[in-house]
């Protein structure tokens, strides 16, 4: 019992974690770490995401004056998001509470998810990620390392003065404020077995989880003075044999093989359009997103499935103005970002501002989606994305008074690491936050490892799958709406709602709704 209370503790640090850096130590924002399980493969265990001579980049922790005589707690966790792509939870001991006062109203989905299985999947994942995950964390300076060596709730097996292995859920060290540390995790070999699989009844698909580090007052585990510091990305992905499901391209030991059939169901979700000045409208959008189809298993007793692997989601938006006579086209663009595995609810795309526009009670509009191809639209999105950073750098204004908008919203994507706010005009720094940004994009999109190319598209609502390429179109869905008055927070509320959902083959749903499908909690 006492180590769910220490869960939620530490989850509520994580919401003052950047109010905390300023007397805490500081942590960087490293890249996302990506290992892939091979069975067939010597080593079977090994990282990719920038091609050949591949490495994973340590997060340090270092500029810890302000907390001598603290301690560096570290706890691996399991990375699930809620019924919103937007709002992350990590499961730091693998359960989940039953209560939830966060739900989605008016839900499209052909089949809900039963909470009791999101529990056994977090449960299983987290059982693998604390019997075979390791944290290795050096003093890169050679300074000695002070930790207790009994940890009630960590092992620790030293590799000299300034280096140690610790697993466990909750490990902990004297911080000196000298320090530079090096942390980084890792998986034990012993862990590549199907054996192993069998035994923590896992499925070969994605796992994401999350390294954190927090600064506690005491080491017992207990203590309410914590401060998250930062967190650290990582996926799993243990591969499936090639006999047992359509693989993508082998390019050699550099980069795992990834299902090369897409499956999910897609639908209209929640759209919040607000009135953002003169001539100008915001949109925040959503989808509904349903990555959960049945396992199937080999002779071995061992299952997965394409939905048990990370997906790419991009599409084409756009919004038209509804007349008497004839629609008007208003504007349109490329959005998108990425899925988990087994996982169901609203994604959230980046907000879209809409300029020209002004909304009027009454008036009547329609926004249309159109997915063509799942690789080709989630690169077009993200050159897109890289193009509009080059294009600031040519950004002109008057000091003090013009502000660049942030692009933060970009960084919603799943797996694409936290991008730095952009500063004023007038700041010094813009030139280099601009090239950081970008250097983001670039290294995500220039090895090409993931997303890989997928031959056939199946939402399970269309009846039958589609081979890319081969239709104008193999997934449209859009929503048509009166607009209303303005409700909380100065979003527009959506009236006689009729939602339209095309395969290649025709139409698969056309009916009228009260509302479209929101994230709505309980006071």
């Amino acid at each position: 019992m006492k180590f769910k209370n220490l869960t939620v503790l530490i989850l509520s640090g994580v919401v003052f974690m950047l109010a905390g850096e300023a007397f805490a130590c500081r942590a960087s924002r490293d890249m996302k770490h990506n290992f892939a399980v091979n069975f067939e493969s010597n080593p079977p265990i090994r990282i990719y995401g920038d091609g050949e001579g591949s490495t994973i980049l340590p997060q340090m922790i270092d500029k810890c004056t302000e907390s001598a005589g603290s301690f560096l707690m570290l706890s691996k966790g399991v990375y699930m998001p809620s019924d919103v792509s937007d709002v992350a939870d990590i499961s730091l001991d693998g359960d989940l509470p039953d209560e939830n006062i966060c739900k989605i109203e008016n839900a499209i989905f052909s089949k809900p998810m039963d909470h009791n299985q999101k529990k056994s999947l977090v449960k299983r994942q987290h059982k693998f990620l604390q019997q075979c995950a390791f944290v290795t964390v050096a003093e890169v300076n050679g300074r000695p390392l002070r930790y207790k060596s009994d940890q009630e709730y960590c092992k620790t097996t030293p590799q000299g003065a300034s280096m140690v292995q610790m697993e466990g859920e909750y490990c902990f060290l004297t911080i000196n404020p000298s320090y530079n540390l090096s942390i980084t995790m890792g998986l034990k070999p012993e862990c590549a077995t199907q054996e192993k699989m069998k035994e923590l009844g896992l499925e070969f698909g994605d796992i994401e989880a999350a390294l954190n580090s927090y600064v506690a007052g005491d080491d017992s585990g207990l203590s309410p003075d914590v401060t998250a510091i930062g967190s650290s990305r990582y996926r799993f992905t243990l591969q499936a044999p090639a006999g047992m499901m359509e693989l993508s391209e082998d390019v050699g030991m550099e980069a795992p093989r990834f299902p090369t059939t897409y499956n999910a169901e897609f639908n209209m979700g929640d759209l919040q359009f607000r009135q953002a000045g003169e001539e100008r409208v915001d949109l925040n959008m959503y989808l509904s997103v349903d990555n959960r189809q049945p396992l199937f298993c080999n002779q071995a007793g061992l299952c997965t499935a394409p939905s048990a692997y990370n997906i790419p989601v991009a599409a084409e938006v756009e919004v038209f103005k509804v007349g008497s006579q004839k629609s008007v086209f208003v504007d349109g663009w490329t959005s998108g970002g990425t899925i988990q595995g087994n996982w169901q609810g609203l994604m959230r795309f980046p907000q879209q501002s809409i300029d020209g526009l002004n909304f009027v009670k009454g008036e009547r509009y329609k926004v249309v989606v159109t997915m063509i191809d799942p690789f080709e639209d989630f690169y077009i999105y993200l050159n897109q994305a890289e193009q509009f950073l080059i294009d600031l750098k040519a950004a002109t204004g008057v000091a003090g008074l013009d502000q660049i908008q942030s692009i933060q919203p970009l960084a919603d994507l799943l797996g694409l690491p936290r991008l730095a706010g952009l500063p004023h005009i007038s700041s010094g720094d813009l030139n280099s936050d601009l090239d950081m940004s970008l250097s983001y994009f670039k290294k995500l999109g220039s090895t090409r490892l993931w997303p890989t190319y997928y031959e056939r598209l199946c939402d399970p609502s269309h009846g039958q799958c589609y081979l890319s390429g081969k239709q104008k179109f193999w997934n449209r869905f859009s929503a048509e709406f009166t607009v209303g008055d303005k409700g909380n927070g100065g979003i527009f509320d959506l009236t006689d709602i009729r939602v339209i959902k095309e395969s290649p083959a025709g139409v698969v749903m056309n009916k009228k709704v009260q509302t479209l499908p929101r994230y709505r909690c309980e006071p």
